[in-house]
């Protein structure tokens, strides 16, 4: 795992629990704190996040916060 990388993502979006699962090739970011209203769930928020690359995992959180920021 390039701690670099997930340590820029974790201070980026502090918000999420960003981890590589020691058995998978994927990276996994998990929403802290509240669960999500059936309203954030409808305009695309996600509670958590499955990407393959910590490019994608990356565009993937700037998603979220976008739709966060128009609620």
């Amino acid at each position: 795992m390039n701690d670099q990388e997930r340590e820029r993502l974790q201070d980026q979006y502090p918000s999420w629990h960003i981890r590589r699962p020691p058995t998978m090739e994927c990276l996994v970011a998990t929403r802290l704190g509240r669960p999500l209203t059936q309203r954030e769930i409808y305009y695309g928020l996600c509670a958590t996040i499955v990407e393959d690359s910590y490019e994608l995992l990356g565009e993937a959180l700037a998603g979220q916060r976008k739709i966060e920021e128009t609620l």
